[in-house]
């Protein structure tokens, strides 16, 4: 059995609803989603949770009795799984009719421990871009792997699926605002765990203008940078990159400005709109700190697609 995660907060109940129904026509059928209500003040979508787990026994709920955050509510419901495999998936995506059948085949196949896959990106008003947001090329090489996650995290966190033992050696999640994911993938890796990214599409990503990797953009990419130490093997990295994290200071008026250049970079990838590339260029022109941050971006870009085709 694989055991899905899946913590919902605030997302839209129609969007929500096709995200639970496309891991219900799933092909593999042999899964129980365990779907923790983060935010149980609101009403439509703990009414909409309740009715759906009632009327399917594979939906199981648990609604906490305030907000925990994602890292507390995604091991929370970690703690009830009962599968051998255990899946993630976020509340505004869509899986493929496939995803869960050749994940689970694809680590077989290699004798992996921990996969992953590639994406295609929805926007918020569910227009789909038909381009993959990665290479279609499957890495189950161990040192490329490395190479290419010690300058990004290309691991989609709602695309995961592994072995329970991996959840449970690296005991859950750690409270690393932000980037737990990410923080998860490096302790996989410094575990010697076996890790794969399937280059197939297997996943619809949506891509929100509030989502954290833009809001806290600034912060996200200082965290990162903690992060990746534990890939050149930091003897005791595990307290040090916690305490690093935890006393992270960031000026709330970068943040803010980097973000919304961010966001307005999503705007413009979308629409390619003139009005939306000029508000672009303004904000960059009023705030030029960005520029090393939006350089940063597009070198790591480019330094995946060299590793992928060497």
């Amino acid at each position: 059995m694989i055991s899905i995660l899946m913590s919902v907060y605030n997302e839209n109940k129609d969007i929500l609803s096709k995200s639970i129904h496309s891991i219900e026509v799933q092909s593999f059928q042999d899964w129980e989603l365990i779907i923790v209500n983060d935010n149980p003040k609101n009403e439509n979508v703990s009414t909409f949770l309740t009715a759906k787990a009632r009327t399917n026994p594979k939906i199981k709920l648990i609604t906490n009795k305030k907000n925990i955050g994602l890292v507390n509510s995604l091991n929370e419901a970690f703690n009830i799984s009962r599968g051998d495999y255990i899946a993630r998936m976020d509340a505004d995506d869509i899986s493929l009719f496939e995803r869960l059948e050749k994940q689970l085949s694809f680590l077989n196949s290699f004798n992996l421990d921990f996969v992953f896959s590639n994406v295609q990106s929805i926007d918020e008003a569910g227009q789909t871009n038909k381009r993959a947001v990665l290479p279609e090329i499957t890495l189950v090489d161990d040192q490329k792997l490395r190479k290419v996650l010690e300058v990004s995290d290309i691991a989609f966190h709602p695309t995961w699926l592994m072995k329970k033992s991996v959840m449970l050696l690296l005991n859950g999640y750690r409270s690393i605002d932000s980037a737990e994911d990410y923080d998860f993938v490096i302790r996989a890796l410094r575990s010697n765990f076996k890790l794969g990214y399937q280059g197939e599409v297997l996943l619809q990503y949506r891509y929100r203008l509030d989502s954290i990797s833009r809001s806290n953009g600034l912060k996200q990419e200082r965290i990162n940078k903690i992060l990746q130490q534990g890939l050149l093997n930091q003897k005791n990295w595990e307290d040090w990159s916690l305490n690093q994290v935890q006393n992270l200071s960031i000026n709330p008026l970068e943040e803010n400005n980097l973000s919304t250049i961010l966001q307005l970079g999503v705007n413009f990838k979308s629409s390619r709109k003139t009005g939306d590339m000029l508000c672009l260029f303004w904000k960059i022109f009023l705030y030029p700190k960005s520029v090393s941050s939006i350089i940063k971006r597009i070198l790591i870009d480019r330094k995946i697609q060299r590793i992928f085709t060497m």
